[in-house]
């Protein structure tokens, strides 16, 4: 007990600590843990310390520590104390990425980790908890931060929603914001129960509250992915969120947070603007969130990047609508009285901007966009093509063929009928049957085309045959205007 006295009342460096475990002082903690009330209490607070580091904590988990270190936390608890201890240790052994690797028996067996999660959700609820709820909290967070099937079958076979969700209104801010990052967590397989707790001002006003916490990064990404994973239809929660800042918390996330925290930020956006509301775009528009789209679109993750590329081909969709709107509303509007020099849009045919008609050209969107073209990543290119085909409009499919040619866009998207999975293959088939309407397309870029897609029509391709036919459809497309006149792009050869 001498030793295990000296452990706790120490100051020891990582180093003091790595050597005692080498040296072989676990093993008689873990044997004390037989002992008498203090000889439990010195052993466990020993073992905290010890547990702060890898090399130790395989070494408890060897000894076969772990199994006991649950029997007294969830079995038998004689005091507070015991039970904080034991909490504390299993938070160490899950902390630092490491999650479940360490929750094994003395034979390296995995554990029963079903129910350690339902167990650890439970002591968060007894009518001591408060002593031991914040350790409890961090030890499971740990644990299902890498286990998307556990925290599934927690919440489903636990209703774990239910049990955390009170836990946001406890008076330490530590406590309520792991509570948010395991709600996080478990939102992506419930949410439902979290909209009906959040329907008061008080709750969506914490809500927006961790997403304005600048001091915590961890805290505004699972902030952000909760009200990502909330379901879209709520249209009430999500106005009450706009009354409270919930948006504008959201944009700063977009300027000054961490990926992950944009990332999920992005996510959560399209929650508010319905791509069927033109003036919830405008809204959006109007609070500067083209400009931070576009950098996106060039300097964020992959997930950043897919994910700003599709909002924008939202914006984009729309503006066919507003020039249409601009043309059609009379003479008394600026449009019939435009000075002349006023250049119109060469894919819309209109007098474009970003505010008014969200054009992806007037944002210099379109270089980032084909950008992720060239990228052989499927996620970002998948969105850029379905971005694109919105400046090739079915009225009009020769001024958006043509922005597509002179941006240099074609040449990537051939390419991707090289290395694409089927489905982003069908999306580059699905983009080109609509730009191959242009004769002069297919003029300047069929033969190059054929290949590949005969390559997909061929009898030895297997798979997707729904491919195949689309190939087959935009092959037939290409042969009619096989011996059309040559291409009104004269000067630039294929």
């Amino acid at each position: 007990m001498s030793m295990a006295r000296a452990i706790v009342n120490l100051e020891l460096k990582d180093l003091n600590l790595k050597l005692l475990g080498e040296q072989g002082v676990i093993l008689p903690l873990l044997e004390m843990l037989s002992g008498s009330i203090e000889s439990k209490e010195l052993s466990l607070s020993s073992l905290v310390k010890l547990a702060k580091l890898h090399a130790n904590k395989g070494i408890i988990a060897a000894s076969g520590g772990v199994p006991l270190v649950l029997d007294l936390m969830f079995f038998c608890r004689m005091r507070p104390f015991i039970t904080i201890k034991c909490c504390e240790i299993l938070e160490k052994l899950a902390s630092d990425d490491d999650g479940i690797d360490f929750l094994v028996d003395g034979k390296g067996n995995q554990l029963e980790l079903e129910n350690i999660i339902t167990n650890l959700l439970a002591l968060t609820q007894g009518p001591n908890s408060a002593h031991y709820r914040k350790p409890a909290l961090r030890a499971l967070l740990g644990i299902c931060k890498f286990e998307t099937g556990l925290v599934k079958k927690a919440v489903l076979a636990a209703n774990g929603i239910s049990l955390i969700l009170p836990i946001l209104d406890d008076s330490d801010s530590e406590i309520r914001e792991t509570a948010i990052n395991i709600l996080f967590l478990f939102s992506q397989h419930e949410p439902q129960g979290l909209v009906e707790y959040l329907f008061s001002p008080r709750r969506l006003q914490a809500l927006v509250g961790f997403l304005e916490n600048d001091d915590n990064d961890d805290v505004q990404m699972a902030a952000a992915g909760l009200l990502a994973n909330l379901p879209k239809s709520e249209r009430e929660l999500t106005m009450e969120l706009i009354d409270l800042g919930g948006l504008d918390a959201i944009l700063s996330i977009l300027k000054n947070g961490t990926m992950e925290a944009k990332e999920n930020a992005l996510s959560a956006l399209f929650r508010f603007t319905d791509p069927t509301n033109i003036e919830s775009q405008h809204d959006l528009v109007k609070r500067g969130l083209y400009p931070l789209l576009v950098n996106f679109l060039n300097t964020g993750s992959v997930t950043a990047k897919a994910r700003a590329a599709a909002f924008i081909g939202d914006l984009s969709m729309s503006t066919p609508k507003l020039t249409a709107v601009s043309k059609s509303t009379g003479c008394t509007r600026w449009w019939c009285f435009r000075p002349s020099k006023v250049p119109l849009c060469s894919a819309h045919g209109s007098v474009c901007s970003v505010s008014s008609t969200f054009c992806l050209l007037e944002a210099n969107a379109l270089p980032g966009l084909i950008r992720l073209l060239h990228g052989e990543v499927h996620a970002t290119a998948y969105e850029a093509i379905q971005t694109l085909s919105t400046l090739v409009l079915e009225d009009f499919p020769q001024r958006g063929a043509r922005v597509l040619h002179e941006s240099n866009a074609m040449r990537p998207l051939l390419e991707i009928l090289n290395w694409g999975t089927d489905s982003l293959k069908s999306e580059a088939i699905g983009l080109l049957e609509k730009v191959f309407v242009s004769k002069e397309m297919v003029e300047y870029y069929g033969t190059r085309a054929r290949l590949s897609l005969l390559g997909l029509t061929g009898i030895t391709v297997y798979g997707d045959g729904h491919l195949r036919r689309k190939a087959a459809r935009v092959l037939s497309l290409l042969e009619r205007y096989s011996k059309s006149s040559s291409s009104a792009f004269s000067g630039v050869q294929e």
